[in-house]
Order: C-alpha cells, then structure tokens, then sequence
C-alpha cells in the first residue's frame, strides 16, 4: 500500500483506530535514536531549564506563538 493509499484511507477509520494509530506512531518515533543535532538540542534546553527553572511557559502560551508564527 503506498504512501498516498495509507492516507486516503485515514478519513475512513474510526477515532479509536486512528489513535491506535497515533499511539503506534509515537512509539516507533520513540524508539528512533536521536541525531547528534537533536541531542544538542536536547542538551541545551536542558541546561537553559537548569539555569533559569522559572523562565518557563505553559503549552498555552508556547501553542498561541507557534500558531500565530505559522500564519505570517
């Protein structure tokens, strides 16, 4: 089945399959070792958060900039 067939198909399945089918792809997605930028990245989120615990924002706020990122 191809690419397109797979997606195409999507619209179809029931909202219990297509999480299924989210939860299959976050698993595969976990189990895939990072790349050497990722985990640079990784590390320097890491030791921004360490440095500055309090400096943080609620996926609320970080999801409107995203958004609104998006659309310019």
């Amino acid at each position: 089945m191809s690419t397109s067939e797979i997606l195409s198909e999507l619209p179809r399945l029931t909202a219990a399959e297509r999480e299924a089918i989210r939860v299959r792809l976050d698993d595969i997605d976990a189990a895939a070792p990072l790349s050497s930028e990722e985990k640079a990245l990784v590390d320097q989120r890491v030791n921004s958060y360490r440095q500055n615990p309090d400096h943080l924002e609620t996926w609320a706020v970080a999801e409107a900039e995203i958004r609104r990122d998006l659309e310019q």
